[in-house]
């Protein structure tokens, strides 16, 4: 264990002596000369730390020249800074100064310019108005024959005898409308007073629609009224008609009912069969009242057309006419006027001669 230890101890002594000939071990005084001059010396740790520092050194004083030099250049910066500034200050107020006085100058230049510009365009326009308008027209004189106008002064010309020519026209045309007009007024006048009576006629005639159609509407109102008061006539007036129609058809019904019992007025005919069942006998009349005996007999009547009518009824054997009822008209208010008809018995004679012989001898014993 202790040789192990002895060895490891020799290994760290060694790596420690390497170590320290590279951080530049004195073996001798002479040695960092020796390295030095054998320029092995800046391959040690010292040397190369030597090396740095000197470096650095020169480096430090480079750069404190260096931080002088900027401190003198910002010193002569601030002050040229300075003296911009009142330089900018200056040429502010130069600035002003000159726009002030320049401004009103560029203006009356632009003006002047302007103007130029218009009245180079205006001689031009006149100078082609000159050649538009044309020469003068001249008079022949002696030999020298006449220039006609030409351009626009011919056409000036031409214009003012049409003018004059159109006057002329104007003025004639004038004088015959003053003469038309002369002639006219009568006529005018009377016109005038024609379509005056016209609008009064027009008015009347407004006036006479208006009232026309206030009558119109009036005569329709009163129309209403009057259709209005005949309908409720007319209801009473059918209402009064039903009543006496309904008055009329009881009370004749009445009278011109037949009995069903044989008393006075009963039908007693022979019923009406079917043709193959045997006939049934008529319908028996009453007795009637002691000495007032009622048989069944026709009641006749005949047409002027020979036509007879017959109706078989019980009457009092003694009867000789037959009242007949006519029929009823549908909606009738007045009764029809009874017809008599001739009467005579029928059936039931041997009871008529019995009540006659007992007639007679109630007589004889009475005498």
């Amino acid at each position: 264990m202790a040789q192990a230890n002895l060895w490891g101890a020799g290994w760290v002594l060694t790596a420690l002596d390497t170590e320290w000939k590279h951080v530049g071990k004195d073996e001798a005084p002479d040695t960092k000369a020796a390295q030095v001059t054998a320029d092995t010396w800046k391959n040690t740790v010292v040397g190369a730390a030597e090396a740095t520092q000197t470096t650095k050194q020169g480096l430090t004083a480079a750069a404190t020249k260096n931080k002088d030099a900027v401190t003198r250049w910002k010193a002569v910066a601030d002050e040229e800074a300075q003296a911009a500034a009142a330089d900018v200050v200056r040429g502010r107020a130069l600035l002003t100064a000159l726009v002030a006085e320049i401004a009103p100058l560029a203006r009356a230049e632009a003006t002047a310019r302007m103007n130029l510009e218009t009245a180079v365009a205006e001689q031009a326009a006149r100078v082609v108005a000159g050649q538009a308008l044309g020469d003068v027209a001249v008079a022949a004189v002696g030999v020298n024959p006449a220039t006609p106008a030409t351009g626009a002064r011919a056409v000036l010309a031409a214009a003012a005898a049409t003018k004059a020519s159109v006057e002329a026209q104007q003025a004639f045309h004038d004088a015959r409308a003053d003469w038309a007009a002369d002639n006219l007024l009568p006529l005018q006048t009377e016109l005038d007073s024609l379509k005056a009576k016209k609008a009064a006629v027009d008015a009347m005639v407004v006036d006479a629609e208006d009232r026309f159609d206030a009558a119109r509407e009036q005569c329709k109102r009163a129309a209403f009224l009057a259709a209005q008061e005949a309908r409720e006539k007319a209801q009473e007036v059918a209402t009064a008609l039903s009543a006496k129609q309904a008055e009329v058809k009881k009370a004749y019904a009445a009278k011109a009912s037949f009995p069903t019992d044989g008393s006075a007025g009963t039908l007693c005919h022979y019923p009406k069969t079917a043709a193959d069942a045997a006939q049934e006998p008529r319908k028996e009349c009453l007795e009637g009242e002691q000495g007032k005996p009622l048989c069944c007999g026709a009641a006749q009547r005949f047409l002027k057309d020979g036509t007879k009518l017959s109706i078989e009824t019980c009457q009092l054997a003694t009867d000789t006419t037959y009242t007949y009822y006519p029929a009823l008209p549908a909606d009738a208010v007045v009764a029809p006027t009874p017809e008599t008809w001739r009467f005579q018995c029928i059936s039931g004679a041997q009871k008529l001669a019995a009540a006659a012989a007992a007639a007679l001898t109630a007589g004889y014993m009475m005498a």
